[in-house]
C-alpha cells in the first residue's frame, strides 16, 4: 500500500474486478477522453494476467478518510523494445463524484515518487489528450514536464487525435524530500 496525505493506493485483487467493470463500462466515468468499450469480470481478470507479463500495475485510489475507493492509477512499459528503451508511462482515471479535489495530483505524486524510490527506472511519462486540461494540470502539478505532441495518434470518439507527451525524469525528482518541497502535500 503506498500512502498519501488524503488517499491511499491499494493493488487491484480479483475482489475489486466487478467495481472496474462497473466504472469502465460507465460513460459518465469514463468521461470525454477514453473511449467506452463496455468490459466484463471475465475480460478484466484475463488482462490482469497478461498485464503481470507486461511489467504493468493497477491501483485502487482509496480515499483515507472513508476508505472508499474514488479512482484508478497504474503504469506499463509503453516500450517494444525494453531492453533498449527504458521507462514508464503512468495512467489514472478518477471517479466524477471525486475529481477536482486533488486526488489525481496526489496519486501520480504517491505513485511517481514510489517508482523512483524503489526502482532504478530513470524516466517516467504520461500522455494526455489535447483538451483534457484537467489531467494537464494533474501531469505538471505533479512533477512532469510537456515533451511535445503525438500527432492523431489515438482513435477517441471516431475520430483520430492528439496527445501530449509529458515526463520527470529522476534527475528532476531528485529525492523524495526535494520531490514533496515541489509538490502540493502528497
Amino acid at each position: 500500500m503506498l500512502i498519501g496525505k488524503n488517499v491511499y493506493l491499494r493493488p487491484i485483487t480479483s475482489q475489486d474486478t466487478q467495481l472496474l467493470s462497473d466504472w469502465w463500462s460507465d460513460p459518465e466515468y469514463m468521461g470525454d477522453y477514453y473511449n467506452l468499450w463496455p468490459v466484463t469480470r471475465e475480460e478484466l481478470e484475463q488482462r490482469s494476467a497478461d498485464e503481470i507479463r507486461r511489467e504493468a500495475k493497477k491501483f485502487l485510489i482509496v480515499d483515507r478518510q472513508t476508505d472508499e475507493p474514488v479512482g484508478t492509477i497504474g503504469y506499463w512499459n509503453p516500450f517494444t523494445l525494453d531492453y533498449f528503451f527504458k521507462g514508464l508511462e503512468l495512467w489514472w482515471q478518477v471517479h466524477p463524484n471525486f475529481r477536482r479535489r486533488g486526488m489525481a495530483t496526489q496519486a501520480v505524486c504517491v505513485l511517481i515518487n514510489h517508482l523512483f524510490d524503489a526502482t532504478p527506472i530513470e524516466r517516467i511519462q504520461a500522455t494526455v489528450v489535447v483538451g483534457n486540461d484537467h489531467s494537464c494540470r494533474v501531469a505538471e502539478a505533479a512533477g512532469m514536464q510537456q515533451e511535445g505532441q503525438y500527432r492523431k495518434v489515438t482513435f477517441l470518439h471516431g475520430t483520430y487525435v492528439d496527445m501530449h507527451l509529458y515526463s520527470i525524469v529522476r534527475q528532476d525528482w531528485k529525492n523524495e524530500e526535494s520531490y514533496r518541497k515541489k509538490c502540493r502535500p502528497f
